[in-house]
């Protein structure tokens, strides 16, 4: 049993976590920042907390060693164990069910004496949350030190038989950009997913000996611009030439990521590539999209920039026109179809043929570039300079610990990231 005023603060929680729930849930319509001051606390911001399941109605989490569940936000111990254990849970009505036992909570967190906690047969370091979603699903949430969640990634966003070079520059891009987005989703339950929407990371379970070395030999270091760090995007194949983050995105004009000439990247297999379909096929494609239109005749790219890569499409239709951000079409038709935007269209019939260049969005670093910059020589400090020009290599512990320019929203005492930092704190202690 719990009392009224017991569970009204929990409910109460319940509605702030919600509300801070998601990080796309911010307005689409506004223009992001492309840089941040680096926070007062860089250890705490060495910590990043990654999405690995959404909306799963219950999950079997396995601790491998002598464990302990805390409540959270907050850090009452709920559970102990001396042994290793399969963990059952499942949302219910009034919080979340532990092993059969019903806790008026909203979430919990999962540690381990072996500081590794297994979901879905798949390793991780360090700490799990799981937090009640607003629909009354789980998502599960991986609590872990930006080196190791680094480890977790490199063997899939790059090759690990590449050289080290290139797989010292992915490290350092990788390290930057999870950070990047630590600071942008700071108020968020989580700052980044585990997919292509943020990087792909399947945890201690893919590691690699030469990536894990990779990151180990370019610990801390990160991308600044005038002492600020930003998104250091990244890609397959540019087709010849990156482009500009602001062309692509609804992102704030930023100088190292205004694109430069790449004629490295010849030596991917997705240099150049050509994909057809036909006019009912696109229809369709878009019409799962919410764009219904029917007699499409004609698509035009609009607004063609330096790189080749226009900014929107126009979709000529019996019905009049649709005008589409270019990325949008790419993702509506397909990114494994249509692998970029830098493309010509031609119209045989009632087939669309797209002749195209390059593999990914275009902006930042080019992967198959940076491979070959590494193969003729080049370090991987030049290969950065070289995809983002102007800015500057530095160690994370370089900056002061107490800045003068962390934001009010950081210091508030009732938002989500405060109370994440309550609870992690002696983790972070303890690195």
């Amino acid at each position: 049993m719990f009392s009224p005023t017991i569970f009204s603060m929990r409910f109460a929680w319940f509605f702030v976590l919600f509300i801070s729930f998601w990080p796309w849930e911010k307005d689409q319509n506004q223009v992001k920042k492309s840089s941040f001051e680096i926070p007062q606390d860089v250890q705490l911001l060495k910590v990043v907390r990654v999405a690995l399941f959404y909306e799963e109605p219950k999950i079997v989490i396995h601790a491998p060693s002598s464990y302990e569940v805390k409540e959270f936000p907050g850090n009452k111990t709920l559970v102990q164990g001396q042994a290793s254990a399969d963990l059952a849970i499942r949302p219910e009505a009034s919080g979340i069910q532990l092993d059969g036992t019903v806790y008026p909570i909203s979430g919990l967190r999962i540690t381990s004496q072996s500081k590794e906690v297994q979901v879905a047969g798949k390793k991780y370091h360090n700490a799990i949350q799981v937090l009640k979603n607003p629909a009354g699903s789980l998502t599960i949430i991986n609590e872990v030190d930006v080196e190791d969640y680094l480890k977790g990634v490199l063997p899939w966003e790059a090759n690990p038989q590449w050289p080290v070079e290139a797989l010292k520059a992915q490290a350092v891009v990788s390290r930057t950009y999870a950070l990047f987005k630590n600071i942008e989703n700071k108020d968020f339950s989580f700052t980044l997913g585990s997919d292509v929407g943020s990087q792909v990371y399947k945890g201690k379970s893919i590691e690699h000996s030469l990536s894990n070395q990779a990151v180990e030999k370019t610990s801390g270091e990160i991308l600044t611009y005038h002492g600020k760090i930003f998104p250091t995007f990244f890609h397959s194949t540019c087709g010849g030439r990156t482009t500009r983050a602001d062309t692509q995105w609804k992102i704030h004009e930023h100088p190292s990521l205004k694109g430069v000439e790449c004629p490295f990247c010849q030596g991917s297999k997705y240099f150049s590539w050509k994909t057809e379909f036909s006019a009912s096929e696109i229809q369709k494609l878009l019409a799962k999209k919410g764009h219904s239109i029917s007699g499409l005749h004609d698509i035009v790219p609009k607004d063609v920039d330096i790189s080749g890569r226009p900014h929107s499409f126009t979709i000529k239709h019996s019905g009049g026109s649709l005008v589409l951000p270019a990325n949008d079409l790419r993702l509506a038709l397909g990114p494994d179809q249509m692998r970029s935007t830098m493309i010509q269209v031609e119209k045989k019939g009632e087939t669309f043929i797209f002749w195209g260049h390059g593999w990914g969005h275009g902006v930042g670093m080019c992967q198959f570039g940076a491979k070959r910059l590494a193969e003729l020589g080049y370090k991987h400090q030049d290969i950065l300079r070289y995809y983002f020009p102007d800015s500057e290599i530095r160690d994370l512990d370089e900056f002061p610990q107490a800045a003068a320019h962390t934001s009010a929203s950081t210091q508030s005492k009732g938002n989500v990231f405060n109370r994440w930092y309550q609870g992690v704190k002696s983790y972070v202690e303890d690195l």
